[in-house]
């Protein structure tokens, strides 16, 4: 059993208690999911549940703005950007994946570039875009094996494959499939060379699906160094479900036109027959429309309540029961752990086998015995464990038991 000890002085056993899920099973699946809510999370939803029970006319029209404005700001301090109107409000990642690729300004005879390993949400919204702008897409594979892989054969495959037509590359910060941690950083900084020369108009756009770093990693939005950066908030983040942003670069908010219409200040503007906004941003690209105004606005509160616990404790704390669960699985004959071990190569995702079940069968017969895992939604498809803040050690320890118990 791994011997790493965390050196966060947080009370993480008074933190597990703060979430409402059931007891009775463990839960080693959810944060990569859709999580409990968290008490001060749930707490933030009741009370502007019953503030707008109460008046909801006049309560909207009088906080609308200035509470969405709150969750810009707080999710630009959690991501250390200087201006909050560069960040977009949705309700998920894969909305937010399918309005930027629809709003980019893509010209017949450009590609989107991505790679086998991304999620079908990316996939799709890639497809229906360029099938929309007559641009093109490649889809390649950035490494031979996951038991050798490493930075170097990541970016130099990244580097390998971009051409003069590449006008995004879409990649993802954490592989839902594998649990496998892109070089994000590494791969900003081979794009910058790559457009140096370049006009605006070509340089190549880095789209990053963050939902499974987003929460856990601690780089901020100007270190990992891409242009759309685009995640869900109900997973790692632990935020209200049905919530998620998107953060970009002020040029890259230039490259895009609004699909959905907006309902900020910018909606009395038009009304008013006034001067638009010379520049887009991400207030203008925060769809319009009624939506689960408690939950979006409790956003605010749970950006605080992680803020208030620390990236750093929480980045430790996450390596630290991952660790402590793969070091246990590759223990096991009878176990193949595929995520990475090592912390710069994975998160808080880990994919395995166990030997004489399929990956179903899998799932099924943890969850017989008390552990709830996911399958990854994938055509090659493994057993997932997704160790987080919700757990304790003894969680780890008691599903590892499991999994030994189901050894042929």
């Amino acid at each position: 059993m791994s011997s790493h000890k965390n050196k966060s002085h947080a009370d993480w056993k008074a933190i597990t208690k703060l979430f409402t899920h059931d007891r009775k099973n463990i839960h080693m699946g959810a944060s990569q999911f859709v999580v409990s809510h968290p008490k001060p999370v749930h707490e933030a939803i009741d009370k502007y549940r019953k503030q707008l029970d109460k008046d909801p006319v006049q309560y909207t029209e009088k906080v609308e703005n200035e509470y969405m404005q709150r969750v810009r700001e707080a999710a630009a301090q959690y991501l250390q950007m200087e201006n909050p109107d560069d960040i977009a409000v949705t309700d998920s990642t894969t909305m937010g994946l399918g309005l930027i690729y629809t709003a980019l300004n893509l010209q017949p005879g450009q590609e989107i570039l991505t790679t086998d390993h991304d999620h079908y949400s990316q996939h799709e919204a890639i497809r229906m875009a360029t099938g929309r702008t007559g641009a093109s897409f490649r889809r390649i594979r950035l490494f031979e094996s996951l038991s050798s892989v490493s930075k170097e054969e990541i970016v130099l495959s990244v580097k390998e494959s971009i051409r003069e037509n590449t006008r995004v590359l879409g990649i993802t910060w954490v592989h839902s499939s594998s649990g496998l941690k892109m070089p994000v950083p590494e791969i900003a900084a081979l794009v910058r060379e790559i457009n140096v020369g370049r006009s605006e108009a070509n340089k190549v756009l880095i789209l990053l699906d963050a939902v499974h770093g987003f929460g856990i990693e601690k780089e901020s939005f100007g270190e990992l160094g891409v242009d759309f950066f685009i995640t869900g908030c109900h997973k790692w983040l632990y935020g209200p479900r049905g919530t998620g942003i998107i953060a970009a670069k002020r040029s890259a908010w230039q490259t895009v036109t609004p699909i959905i219409p907006s309902f900020t200040e910018v909606m009395d503007k038009v009304i008013a027959e006034e001067e638009r906004p010379k520049e887009m941003d991400g207030k203008q690209m925060t769809p319009g429309g009624f939506h689960s105004l408690e939950y979006r606005w409790a956003l605010c509160d749970a950006f605080h309540w992680v803020m208030d616990m620390g990236k750093e404790a929480i980045w430790e704390r996450v390596h630290e029961l991952n660790r402590r669960c793969k070091e246990g699985l590759a223990e096991m004959e009878h176990v193949v752990v595929h995520t990475p071990l090592s912390d710069e190569l994975s998160a808080g995702i880990i994919s395995f086998d166990i030997a004489g079940y399929s990956t179903e069968e899998a799932v099924q017969a943890l969850l017989d015995k008390g552990v709830i895992a996911t399958a990854s939604p994938y055509k090659t498809s493994w057993t997932r464990f997704t160790p987080g803040i919700i757990n304790m050690e003894e969680d780890i320890d008691k599903a590892l038991e499991v999994v030994q118990s189901l050894k042929k």
